[in-house]
């Protein structure tokens, strides 16, 4: 194939670089015509496309992405605070930011930022990278403009430097750097590109697409009656119309369910049971369900399966905490980081600005969790509060109140000085009395 379209492309008089770089870029044209397949033993084509089919990918797919979009994205400001006559860390939302809009509300015109965050973890998970357009002017980010992930490829230049050729719905082909491009892999091995997970799992979903594939072909093409209801002799064809009518009438659907059967001429009614294959060919479509959970890093809870394990509230909650400290957080990590990369400029980072997932988001779906870590924060008659009314009240994108920027501690407590001794108040002053 590769001569075949190589000669099409390049003509007699290219040279053999060029050449090769021509027809490794029909080639790969040619494969994202076909979606990328690649054939899996049991003889299945997987690609992206055929991938989305098989409802357990499309599930853990849609799981991440729900996990990196639905919770606020923002871009926060590293600052120092004076309290007590003392400089300490703070941080404060950096909303003035050309790049604070963009994360937080909408990176272009036709799309939101919950949008934007569900297709690039759809095209890491599906593909292994996501490739971003970034429209600066005068040196600012505009707009942001998510590609579509066929159409671009990536390389590797002598300097180390990456470029980047897109290529138009038009034919025409445009070469890109890094600056213009925000570029987001997925688990890497050469650190240029992230891993296709799909083809290197298209075992796994491949054995889904040919047991789905198999099952429903079985039913299309397969015959099988609840039960068998034999006579002896011939009966005639009007006869067995007449007999089937018969025990559809009296013995069809649930209304007429445990009904007693009588027949005559010796009949007799014989059930068709599930056979071992049957029961086999279940139990390996429910096999490929966990390993595709595996493969993906998702929780099998958390699209609803449990297997043949019945879980208790204890154990799904943990099954929950799990699933968002070993698969969503690894994710906000991984995007976070490298907006903090490509988005900001070094003199941005130096400032002190980088960006930063709400994870406490998480926790409003329990308001007895919710309630329960805030008022551990606050401060009870046991432990001293590390965080303000103000605070709490922030995190649920509230108005701050007049006097609620104060730590609480238990009226029993006092500080220690930096020798290390006890910081005794003086008693308040009585007031004066008089006439």
């Amino acid at each position: 194939m590769r001569g075949l379209f190589g000669a099409l492309v390049a003509g007699g008089g290219a040279s053999d670089r060029k050449l090769e770089e021509r027809t490794g870029l029909v080639d790969e044209m040619w494969a994202d015509f076909f979606g990328g397949m690649a054939a899996s033993k049991s003889g299945v084509s997987v690609n992206w496309k055929s991938a989305l089919s098989v409802t357990t990918v499309l599930a853990c797919a849609r799981v991440r992405a729900d996990g990196l979009a639905s919770v606020p994205w923002k871009l926060y400001q590293r600052v120092e605070k004076s309290v007590n006559g003392k400089s300490r860390p703070d941080r404060r939302e950096a909303r003035e930011h050309p790049l604070y809009d963009l994360l937080a509300t909408a990176p272009n015109e036709w799309m939101t930022s919950l949008e934007f965050r569900e297709t690039i973890s759809l095209h890491i998970d599906l593909t292994g990278d996501a490739y971003v357009f970034k429209n600066e002017v005068r040196g600012e980010i505009t707009e942001m403009i998510l590609l579509e992930r066929s159409r671009v490829t990536h390389k590797q230049n002598a300097d180390y430097s990456m470029s980047y050729t897109l290529r138009g719905l038009d034919g025409s082909q445009v070469t890109l750097t890094s600056k213009q491009i925000w570029h987001i892999k997925g688990p890497s091995w050469d650190t240029i590109g992230g891993l296709n997970i799909v083809q290197l799992a298209r075992e796994a979903i491949g054995l889904a697409l040919a047991t789905e594939e198999s099952h429903a072909s079985f039913h299309r093409n397969g015959a099988r009656p609840s039960g068998v209801l034999s006579a002896e002799g011939a009966i005639g064809d009007a006869s067995m119309v007449r007999l089937a009518a018969w025990v559809r009438r009296h013995f069809g659907g649930t209304q007429n369910a445990g009904k007693i059967m009588v027949v005559d001429r010796a009949a007799k009614f014989t059930p068709v049971q599930m056979s071992g294959v049957d029961a086999q060919h279940i139990e390996t479509r429910k096999f490929q369900v966990e390993r595709i959970c595996e493969v993906m890093r998702v929780m099998p809870i958390m699209i609803g399966f449990s297997g043949d394990k019945n879980q208790t509230f204890a154990s799904a909650e943990h099954m929950f905490l799990a699933h968002l400290i070993h698969c969503v957080r690894p994710i906000h990590r991984r995007v976070g980081g490298s907006g903090d990369l490509h988005l900001l400029s070094k003199a941005d980072r130096k400032k002190g600005f980088y960006t930063g997932f709400v994870d406490s988001d998480f926790l409003s779906p329990s308001v007895e969790a919710k309630g329960k870590y805030n008022q551990i924060a606050l401060g009870g008659p046991n432990n001293p509060g590390w965080v303000t009314q103000n605070d709490v009240r922030g995190w649920d994108e509230m108005d701050a109140v007049e006097g609620g920027d104060r730590l609480y501690v238990p009226a029993n407590m006092v500080a220690l000085g930096e020798d290390g001794t006890p910081i005794l108040l003086a008693p308040p002053e009585a007031a004066p009395t008089g006439e």
